[in-house]
């Protein structure tokens, strides 16, 4: 309520002189006009103190001299009442009423009171046990046990309070000096003082020692407690313990503290805490994004692009990078996950950003789509960043038997503005230099990159492998479906005389035991090739054919893609 609603109003002229008239209109009891001001002499002829007498429609205050009170506070048997600059009590009517010690410190220029029908202020009895909010046009106000009206900070003893932790120790809120009305069923922006505010999170305006936050106070006028997903008009707000708006991020574990640690409501097998640290999937899973000071909505069911905060990602939150997270029905982050969203599938790392490019994952056991961890592609045991790096790594998990067991797998990803799994064939850039890729659209493993024979051509860890333009032709070795090759230089196929020697081919023999001298002939045992593939440059594998390298090899492929021989022409 506006503090001009609340401005007494001054009795019209015609009041006035009603009153006159009825007080000149008297006599030997009655009211007198003495020295310039109201008297009134009862039936033995003496004045009349500390009462009340009326005039026509109007009550005045005798005081204890017998002279008719004007603007002044009335005490009447524990009821306070309120003459006006014409004596007349004053009724239904708010009247602001100079404070005493006005200058003080937290001491207001004036008080409000109100005044009810009957002249009586609203005050407090000594007796009561709740807020005791009387309602005035509509708006809910509370009064002290002397009638003044609360405002600001109201304490469980239904005192005001003025200490600079109050926002933190009282449960209701009624405006400025000048307002007063109850905030009921709505936010309400406060100005306070947070002597705590350098254990929250560093870096924001609004973690301040001073600040202006919102509080929601429910029906009752009770300030809103903890809480994590208080549903406001359809939104989701989460609120501290001391019913501060939580704005940005906010965590379900606690204690966070700057040591990045915080204590889960998990317990291990033998009862104890499970702490979780900042980088693990667990810690980050437990941070929600509430939006600005100013807003608060926390977001749930949606994506959103923001700079980490402190205690979600500190080395990132320093640089101020933006990432995109997507948070759950409940507000959590997804963490180290492949989801479905709106028919697309995004992943997410260990600190809850979306996975974005080639991305190398290492997979929890018989899982497809929960992810153990990301692997950077500057990994120093399994880099990728280009070509060789990438062609080293598969070599050693396909050595190890990783990628056959699904335990390690490639997937692509849109950029970082789109983040949707890539799958079939994608033309990927591996520091400049591009590689044709192919990855699973089958549901079950979907967007894992293929390793092994699709559709004639050969695949390790979705990229496709296939013989240098001036080679022409190259041998690959297979495993059950898998590119082996030779693991200590980082390739994933085998050159001519690799194979030759690997594989011991025999020489031929011609012209009863003599050897021709214009060519080298190697016959070999197909139960021993029988998983050997000749690629060419564009990847497709020979099949029941006779082909030649650039280094003047004939390569001869029977119909179960076996290589039966290899002739050395000059």
């Amino acid at each position: 309520m506006r503090k001009q609603t609340k401005l007494v109003a001054v009795l019209s002229t015609a009041a006035l002189l009603a009153i006159g008239a009825s007080m000149t209109s008297f006599a030997a009891q009655g009211w007198a006009e003495e020295d310039g001001t109201w008297v009134y002499y009862d039936k033995n002829g003496d004045r009349v103190t500390d009462s009340w007498k009326k005039s026509g429609d109007n009550w005045f205050w005798l005081d204890d001299s017998g002279e008719m009170a004007t603007d002044m506070l009335i005490e009447d048997d524990d009821d306070y009442y309120y003459v006006d600059a014409n004596g007349a009590m004053v009724r239904n009517q708010w009247v602001a009423i100079e404070n005493e010690d006005a200058g003080e410190e937290d001491e207001p220029d004036h008080y409000w009171y109100y005044f009810q029908s009957n002249g009586k202020a609203y005050k407090r009895s000594d007796s009561a046990t709740t807020i005791s909010a009387k309602t005035i046009n509509g708006k809910k106000y509370a009064f002290d046990t002397d009638g003044k009206m609360l405002f600001g900070w109201v304490n469980s003893s239904f005192e005001r309070d003025d200490e600079d932790d109050a926002w933190q120790t009282c449960d209701y809120y009624f405006g400025g000096e000048d307002d007063g009305a109850m905030v009921v069923n709505n936010f309400a922006l406060i100005s306070i003082t947070d002597e705590d505010a350098d254990d929250a999170q560093p870096g924001d305006d609004f973690w301040d020692e001073e600040q202006d936050r919102y509080f929601y106070f429910k029906a009752s006028g009770k300030k809103q407690g903890e809480h994590k997903g208080k549903n406001i008009n359809g939104r989701k707000y989460g609120f501290d313990k001391y019913g501060r708006m939580i704005a940005s991020w906010s965590t379900t574990l606690s204690p966070v503290d700057k040591s990045h640690t915080a204590v889960n409501t998990a317990t291990d097998s033998d009862g104890n805490p499970i702490i979780s640290t900042q980088g693990s999937a667990t810690y980050s899973s437990s941070f929600m994004y509430y939006s600005s000071p100013e807003d608060g909505a926390r977001y749930s069911k949606n994506w959103f692009k923001v700079v980490p905060g402190y205690y979600l990602h500190q080395d990132k939150y320093e640089e101020d990078a933006e990432y995109w997270y997507y948070a759950d029905s409940d507000g959590n982050l997804y963490t180290n996950t492949i989801e479905r969203y709106k028919g697309k599938k995004y992943a997410f790392d260990e600190y809850g950003r979306m996975i974005s490019g080639l991305a190398l994952l290492r997979m929890e056991d018989g899982s497809n789509t929960a992810i153990a961890e990301k692997i950077a592609s500057d990994d120093p045991t399994f880099p990728y960043e280009n070509e060789d790096e990438f062609n080293t790594t598969v070599a050693k998990l396909t050595d190890s038997g990783d990628l056959q067991k699904g335990n390690y797998a490639f997937y692509y990803f849109g950029s970082s503005e789109d983040g949707a799994m890539k799958t079939g064939k994608q033309t990927i850039s591996l520091d400049g230099d591009t590689a044709t890729f192919k990855f699973k659209t089958t549901s079950s493993d979907k967007g894992v990159g293929i390793t092994g024979l699709d559709d004639k051509k050969y695949y390790v860890g979705g990229k496709l492998i296939k013989a240098d333009k001036e080679d022409k032709y190259d041998i690959v070795l297979t495993k059950d479906d898998v590119v082996l090759g030779d693991t200590d230089d980082g390739t994933v196929r085998f050159d001519i005389k690799q194979f030759i020697k690997e594989f011991g081919g025999v020489l031929q023999e011609k012209d009863d035991k003599e050897y021709k001298k214009d060519q080298d002939t190697w016959v070999f045992d197909t139960a021993k090739t029988k998983n050997c593939r000749v690629i060419n440059a564009s990847g497709t594998v020979a099949k029941g054919k006779t082909v030649k390298d650039g280094d003047g090899y004939k390569i001869t492929v029977d119909s179960n893609y076996a290589i039966t021989k290899i002739v050395l022409e000059d």
